[in-house]
């Protein structure tokens, strides 16, 4: 059973203003989070993967789509009713509060139901005028919502009837701008799952105001089970020391300890973490990338982390979501994601240096394909060494694509594929980074990784082996996708 699904979730900001365009933030973000997932969300500023992970804890409205979490559907629902912690970017801790008190500030303000009793001890039922209340609160919600999305597809109609009136072109532009901004905001769906909701609350109103129920109370939780909480989650994080502590007491990475600690008291069932790390420095950073996997191994929940650091993301996630504009480019594990990117984009935002790319042309030759970069510099790789090829691009004609090739699959040899001069040495303890241009008239580059400190000097000419077998064919029409059959 699926923790958490976003089904076909969009974010559109709408552009206020005649000129001002519509924003889509994210766009048909589909997603399946197990019970117990490190999921990671990565990709350039301004991808979307922040505003997903707000949307998820409900900061932010979703203006398609739906969200479930445990199978519930949490479309409108507030964030203190989702039962999910978020752990934010600048800790977000306050300031005049001792670490103990920032920690079980959350949980002070928290009500739980109570039963109510009799003198004796039995439960006592009878009318849930507060439960009626919210019922009532919810329809008047979700009739606004119902009227809203009703309006634009009203709207919706008339100017499309309005548009096929009319003649003039400048203005047919107008009408076409006004109705790609309402269906940017329109979601029959949506439509449909309100009106469905709408028709349960409905149901549950006539039950609630017509059958004795069992009643509760709201009450704080006790003052011993904060304390309990507080400690259990001090202990597994290593901060009973710092618990009297102020926050400009403490160290970046403390203040960051306790903003996870005030996520672990709540019992949440989802960790959302919002580039918690990036505040620190790079030492720090490695040290409590270390903690926050050993926190996920001992707690049974799943964890949401947002970062722009490949590294972090290689590192903790069990899979990671690399997303562009707004739109998933591929879900996978770490290790799948760096051998079989499904495009150039995934191929070139994770490892470092990025991946080579040269633009090239390929076409089959018996049991060979032929990748010429130009025609003094031609490989020709056997067919078997290769992950298997779609079969429009083994028809013996010639295709254009784009090679990419990581750095550390190049090697300096004494007799290899072409010869490179040296233009830059980057010498980085335990490797070297050569970067490498042709010697031909038609110039390419190339960066090599070697493991080795190795001694060359400026412009010198040196032999370089491309690995066949980590070759990677993107298409060259614009999408850039692998060129390669997907795994079954």
């Amino acid at each position: 059973m699926s923790m958490l699904r976003l089904e076909n979730v969009y974010k559109v900001f709408p552009g206020h203003g005649k000129k001002a365009k519509d924003v889509i933030a994210v766009s048909d973000f589909s997603l399946d989070i197990k019970e117990k997932e490190f999921i990671v969300f990565i990709g350039p500023s301004g991808c979307g993967k922040s505003t997903t992970l707000r949307m998820i804890a409900g900061l932010e409205e979703n203006t398609k789509g739906n969200i479930y979490i445990d199978d519930e559907l949490m479309n409108g629902v507030e964030p203190k009713y989702r039962n999910i912690a978020m752990v934010f970017q600048n800790y977000a801790l306050y300031p005049h509060m001792t670490a103990r008190e920032n920690m079980s500030f959350g949980l002070k303000n928290m009500k739980v139901p109570t039963p109510k009793l009799d003198k004796d001890g039995n439960q006592v039922n009878g009318i849930d005028h507060k439960l009626i209340k919210a019922i009532k609160n919810e329809i008047g919600n979700l009739n606004n919502k119902i009227s809203k999305l009703e309006n634009m597809a009203a709207e919706i109609a008339k100017l499309s009837n309005s548009l096929n009136e009319a003649t003039d072109e400048k203005e047919k532009e107008k009408i076409n701008a006004k109705i790609e901004k309402l269906n940017n905001l329109y979601d029959e769906n949506n439509l449909k799952t309100f009106k469905d909701k709408l028709e349960k609350a409905n149901r549950d109103l006539v039950h609630y105001e017509n059958d004795e129920v069992p009643l509760f109370s709201y009450r704080h939780l006790p003052k011993d089970v904060v304390e309990q909480r507080v400690n259990e989650a001090a202990k597994i994080l290593d901060i009973e020391k710092l618990l009297d502590r102020k926050p400009k007491a403490m160290s970046g990475g403390q203040r960051q300890r306790v903003a996870l600690g005030r996520a672990i008291v709540r019992t949440p069932k989802i960790f959302l973490l919002d580039e918690p790390l990036s505040n620190l420095d790079a030492k720090l950073r490695a040290a409590m990338r270390v903690e926050i996997i050993n926190l996920y191994e001992k707690l049974d929940t799943p964890f949401i982390y947002v970062t722009h650091d490949q590294v972090e993301a290689m590192s903790m996630g069990t899979r990671i979501v690399v997303l562009r504009d707004g739109v998933i480019q591929q879900v996978d594990t770490p290790t799948n994601l760096y051998d079989y990117p499904a495009n150039r984009f995934v191929a070139g935002f994770l490892g470092t240096p990025q991946m080579n790319f040269l633009e090239v042309i390929i076409k089959k030759e018996k049991n060979d394909l032929k990748i010429e970069i130009d025609e003094k510099h031609v490989l020709h790789v056997p067919l078997k060494s290769l992950r298997p090829i779609q079969d429009k691009y083994l028809d013996g004609s010639e295709h254009s694509a784009i090679l990419g090739i990581r750095s550390e699959d190049i090697a300096i040899s004494k007799k290899g594929d072409f010869d490179m001069k040296v233009t830059l040495t980057e010498v980085l303890g335990s490797e070297t980074l050569l970067h490498m241009d042709s010697i031909e008239s038609n110039p390419f580059k190339l960066v090599i990784k070697s493991a080795d400190r190795i001694q060359v000097s400026h412009n010198q000419v040196l032999s370089v082996d491309i690995n066949k077998s980590k070759i990677h064919l993107f298409s060259n029409n614009g999408k850039e996708s692998s060129i390669f059959k997907k795994e079954e």
